[in-house]
């Protein structure tokens, strides 16, 4: 047998005592080829083994053990380093702490021959100070305590409205999506393929934008499709509005135009949509104001959830029909973009279905 001196776990030791329990442990240590006189130990030592087990201390070991850091000053500043740089909501990277490591080296009298700043060395500093790499969250991945905090400030600026003065036809919620041609479902039943693929129009960037309006009486607006042109004009198509603008985005000169289509009548209105930087513009502030229409804005990192979502769900289920059923090629074999009429099908049956 190997001289090499072996560890055991503290659940082990405890579950070999157990075993023990009622047995010769002379002839059980040789079944289990254990050294009978660490066994006895081990018995003897049963409490403090079952008391580490209980409170979670079983695989941890004493304060002071392992190896201990071999630059402790160095990995000290640079730690500083990387609090000051988040505190100024700056980006540090795993290359930038290796290179900071070894521009402060003089400061210790440390060659570059003793410290490398080794990939190694990062994943160790990065544990032993409690750091990792994060992917940057936007607003709409707040914490819950800010999410409450909103919430209820939203809340009460709502409660504190009088919306007698408003008819519930006039009182509307509108969100503006962002089409993507190529938006069809990324997932599907396979079995056990290593790669799967899912086929595409093979035009993911290309985009339109849809405006959904839906009145507080329950009833639903015309959507408003915007798409790439030059007419500059709304047109009914197929049952739904179509803008062609240059950029096919909800900019407050479209919101403007749109806006007429779906308020009845000149009684005040009521507008609740998200806090978009068009939404909170001054002139957009100041043409509601002068049309009589209050507006509620839906705090950032909260949405409009049921109009979004069940929408996009349908949208993907008409573009994975056309891709099945419709979809063109040219002659040199690529796929031909989707015609307009054919996205003002797949929006307009996607909204009827809600």
């Amino acid at each position: 047998s190997s001289g090499k001196r072996k560890s055991y776990t503290v659940e082990y030791k405890k579950a070999i005592v157990e075993e023990s329990w009622g047995k010769n442990v002379v002839q059980f240590c040789k079944e289990k080829m254990l050294d009978h006189r660490l066994v006895q130990k081990w018995r003897a030592e049963y409490t403090n083994l079952s008391e580490k087990v209980e409170s979670g201390m079983a695989k941890k070991r004493k304060i002071g053990c392992g190896r201990q850091p071999m630059y402790t000053e160095l990995e000290s500043l640079v730690s500083e380093w990387v609090a000051d740089r988040r505190a100024k909501t700056l980006v540090v990277t795993r290359a930038e702490i290796q290179e900071y490591a070894l521009a402060v080296l003089p400061q210790f009298d440390i060659s570059p021959e003793q410290f490398k700043a080794s990939q190694h060395w990062v994943d160790n500093f990065l544990e032993r100070n409690d750091l990792s790499l994060r992917r940057s969250t936007t607003l709409f991945r707040l914490e819950d305590a800010e999410i409450v905090k909103r919430a209820l400030a939203y809340k009460k600026f709502v409660d504190d409205i009088d919306f007698s003065k408003y008819s519930l036809c006039n009182m509307i919620a509108m969100d503006e999506i962002a089409v993507f041609m190529g938006q069809a479902a990324q997932t599907t039943i396979d079995r056990g393929a290593s790669s799967v693929y899912v086929p595409s129009t093979a035009y993911e960037s290309a985009r339109v934008t849809c405006i959904l309006t839906i009145r507080l009486d329950g009833t639903k607006a015309t959507p408003l499709l915007i798409a790439k042109g030059k007419k500059e004009k709304i047109e009914r198509v197929s049952g739904i509005y179509v803008l062609e603008t240059e950029k096919a985005w909800a900019t407050q000169d479209v919101i403007n135009l749109m806006l007429p289509l779906v308020m009845r009548g000149n009684k005040r209105g009521m507008l609740i949509w998200d806090a978009a930087s068009t939404h909170r513009a001054k002139t957009m502030k100041n043409f509601l104001h002068e049309r009589r229409i209050d507006q509620i804005m839906i705090p950032a990192g909260m949405t409009l959830s049921r109009l979004n979502k069940p929408f996009k769900d349908y949208l993907r289920v008409e573009i994975n029909d056309y891709i099945e059923n419709r979809m063109e090629r040219n002659v040199r074999g690529n796929f031909v973009k989707p015609r307009l009429p054919e996205i003002v099908n797949w929006v307009k049956n996607s909204w009827n279905k809600i």
